[in-house]
């Protein structure tokens, strides 16, 4: 049976949900603010069907490093809404970028924590299946020489065992742990003093592959001065060292560019995108 999108009204009604605050939208869901309980709640409804594991996955780590969620099923999530007044964004781009950047790790080592206590949700996706795009394109298209040489060390990523002895597997099934899939500074919130994250894309693979994005954030100019300090703090943190670290933001950074462009040249690293060079090429350009 096809997935549909559910309805806000539906909602909004199901759950006892009253809209406190101004209702937006996104290409992936649609977010109304509201009350629940006297609490102040965040109600997510999916408009496509990758956006509603989010929920299963926040409600999996029920107890961890993710947002506390009230309700949820495999159309919608009715979460904590974030009131804190610090900002990872702006801690970042003020000069703090070493402590926001702890603080990512912290909390993804966190999630990844919760990987040896239970068994991991049906939703989440192998990490094998989310870099198909870029180890297997859909055309035989010429890419760049820099595009393919990712390929080749995503696939060598992919086939190899993690650092904890679980990898992704060559026949294709991944271990190691759920992976939050998005972790950047505006996907880790203060929630009344605690630092918990939302909108995870519930993955499953090797545990360095979730502090890849940090590098690519929170701007372009942030993330290339401070890439050098980022690699020693997230390396010393997480205990992965350098080198694997680095070989997985650059798998990473050529992902993201694989699923904006059908063709990736050497022009595009320093194309602009809405005014900004756009960070996953930069990055790749500088230090890959």
């Amino acid at each position: 049976m096809n997935w549909v999108a559910g309805s806000v009204p539906a909602y909004l009604q199901r759950w006892g949900v009253r809209p406190d605050g101004e209702a937006t939208s996104t290409a992936s869901s649609w977010l109304v603010p509201g009350v629940w309980h006297d609490r102040r709640v965040m109600l997510k409804v999916a408009r496509v069907e990758e956006e509603a594991r989010a929920g299963l996955v926040l409600g999996w780590w029920a107890g961890s490093a993710a947002v506390a969620v009230h309700e949820v099923d495999d159309h919608a999530v009715l979460m904590d809404l974030a009131t804190g007044g610090r900002d990872l964004v702006r801690m970042s781009q003020d000069g703090l970028d070493d402590d926001a950047t702890v603080i990512l790790c912290q909390t993804v080592a966190a999630l990844h924590a919760m990987s040896g206590t239970k068994t991991p949700p049906d939703a989440v996706v192998p990490l094998t299946r989310w870099f198909r795009g870029l180890i297997e394109p859909a055309t035989r298209a010429p890419r760049d020489p820099g595009i393919e040489r990712a390929a080749a060390v995503a696939r060598e990523l992919l086939e190899a065992p993690g650092d904890d002895g679980a990898g992704c597997g060559a026949a294709g099934i991944d271990h190691g742990v759920v992976l939050h899939g998005d972790i950047h500074h505006a996907n880790v919130l203060d929630f009344d003093g605690r630092w918990l994250v939302i909108d995870p894309k519930g993955l499953i693979g090797d545990r360095a592959f979730d502090y890849a994005n940090i590098f690519c954030n929170p701007d372009t100019e942030t993330a290339v001065a401070n890439f050098p300090r980022r690699l020693a703090i997230v390396s010393e943190q997480s205990g992965i060292d350098r080198q694997t670290m680095r070989a997985w933001i650059t798998v990473w950074c050529a992902l993201s560019t694989s699923w904006t462009a059908e063709t990736w040249t050497a022009e595009t690293w320093t194309a602009e995108r809405g005014g900004t060079p756009w960070t996953a090429q930069v990055i790749l350009a500088e230090f890959g």
